[in-house]
């Protein structure tokens, strides 16, 4: 059960992953042709996510802690919660770089598909399997390490919007996962045998991708 549901969660990934490569502004982004309405776009919509990710990952990891189940997966998601908070912070820092109005940003309307994951993700986090929350987390850790040091080396090279190079932080900082996060995620996961939160994990990594 172990190898197969690993597999098949890394495959959600990839196919993530190949559909974002896929479209037109992910395209700019990583190839360093994007220019400020497209990057400020990303940022913005990032800001939305990461601002209520972090104290919904930190109230799974809490409802998991407090049933007594999967303790390690719990103390997982713990920590992905204290490695993304401030991260919704980075994102206005960097927009606020390009000119943007932080407040502007904070009050901003998020795109539909973006409230619909938000909506999801809550959802996930006072549901009866809050460790459905490890599919959103390993997307995000593999879509970091692959594509995020791909755009900052991208945008950084092109230097195509003014003062770039003061608005990568949020970027750099997902470069900084990298591999390293994936691979944890990857050795704990395939200990889980429940059948109902192998389920989850993997709904959530579909809604996700």
């Amino acid at each position: 059960m172990g190898a197969a549901f690993l597999e098949a969660l890394h495959a959600e990934a990839v196919a993530m992953v190949a559909a974002v490569r896929q479209t037109r502004s992910a395209r700019s982004l990583l190839d360093g042709s994007a220019g400020i309405a497209t990057y400020a776009n990303m940022l913005r919509e990032a800001y939305h996510y990461q601002h209520a990710l972090q104290p919904t990952l930190a109230l799974a990891a809490e409802r998991m802690l407090d049933h007594g189940r999967h303790m390690p997966l719990a103390l997982l998601l713990q920590e992905k919660a204290r490695e993304v908070a401030g991260l919704d912070l980075r994102v206005l820092d960097d927009l606020e770089a390009l000119g943007f109005s932080r407040a502007d940003v904070a009050t901003s309307m998020p795109a539909p598909p973006t409230q619909a994951w938000i909506a999801w993700f809550r959802f996930l986090g006072r549901s009866d399997h809050p460790a459905g929350f490890l599919g959103v987390a390993y997307l995000l850790e593999y879509l970091a390490a692959t594509c995020a040091g791909t755009a900052v080396d991208g945008l950084q090279r092109t230097a195509r919007i003014a003062g770039i190079r003061r608005a990568l932080g949020f970027l750099r900082n997902r470069v900084e996962a990298r591999e390293g996060h994936v691979r944890t995620l990857a050795a704990a996961l395939p200990s889980l045998d429940d059948p109902a939160e192998i389920d989850a994990i993997l709904t959530s990594a579909r809604t996700t991708r």
